[in-house]
């Protein structure tokens, strides 16, 4: 729980910085944490803007907090209704794209790249463009789409690097703008099936252990007697300490020697040793 200060409600920024100050890390750290620039957690701490849905689910996983403890406004204090004043589309669009994180800026620079160089293929074909400029859109298309993969973790665009080769090479041959487009498409696809599970295999190898991964199985020992019917308890695991309930309902006394077996929000459940 994160606590109110001089009895007020905080706003989220300032939950979420003094959360990150509580568990000791600079801004820099915690950005490294969760994937962003450290320019998007100084603007969530100054209130000009909030994370995406998976990085909140991060942070309360990874720091033992609810949502309702980022935003949850007190019971006494009435909710402001002024009208917020209008943000400019400039600034808004700076906001989001502050939010992205590293990755997802490349992505999302590659994507528009891309698009722009369709529409100057699109535009090829409708004023009847020349066979050698038909190369060298298909080779630009391949160099937009390598570069992206290259700078990005993971595979990312290299089906449309395999697409762009077909395409270059229908041109080559003098192939109709229609084919050509045709195998773009057709060879990307099949590109995208055929190393869906490579994908996958990749995607499962960069899952990062969360506390809850890290103290599930762990041996524990209760330091608050644990009884459902209260409901009360807690254990002491990994450096921590967690609440807890027991999985079977039994009541376990103080000192007693546990194993947590799984997590329900911030709540370890645990069975008895044998």
């Amino acid at each position: 729980m994160i606590p109110h200060r001089g009895g007020k409600d905080m706003a989220f920024g300032e939950r979420l910085q003094l959360l990150r100050r509580r568990s000791g890390l600079t801004q820099e750290q915690f950005a490294e944490q969760l994937q962003v620039s450290r320019q998007a957690v100084s603007k969530w701490e100054s209130g000009k803007g909030y994370p995406e849905m998976e990085k909140l689910l991060f942070i309360c996983r990874q720091y033992g907090v609810t949502l309702n403890d980022l935003f949850e406004q007190g019971e006494n204090e009435p909710i402001s209704r002024e009208i917020s004043p209008a943000i400019p589309l400039k600034a808004s669009v700076a906001a989001f794209v502050s939010n992205l994180s590293p990755r997802n800026k490349w992505l999302a620079a590659g994507i528009l790249l891309g698009v722009a160089l369709l529409a100057g293929f699109m535009g090829l074909c409708l004023k009847g463009g020349k066979a050698e400029m038909e190369m060298v859109i298909w080779i630009a298309a391949m160099v937009v789409f390598g570069v992206v993969e290259a700078v990005t973790v993971g595979l990312v665009s290299i089906w449309f690097v395999l697409g762009s080769a077909a395409g270059l090479i229908a041109a080559i041959c003098e192939a109709p703008i229609w084919l050509q487009v045709v195998l773009f498409f057709a060879v990307s696809i099949a590109a995208l099936i055929a190393t869906r599970p490579l994908v996958r295999k990749m995607m499962d190898k960069n899952i990062v252990p969360t506390n809850a991964d890290a103290v599930l199985g762990r041996e524990a020992r209760v330091t608050e007697a644990i009884d459902n019917t209260v409901p009360s308890g807690a254990v002491y695991v990994d450096g921590k300490t967690w609440s807890a309930r027991s999985e079977s309902g039994e009541t376990l006394p103080e000192g007693t020697l546990v194993r947590a077996v799984r997590m329900e929000g911030v709540k370890l459940f645990v069975e008895r040793l044998q």
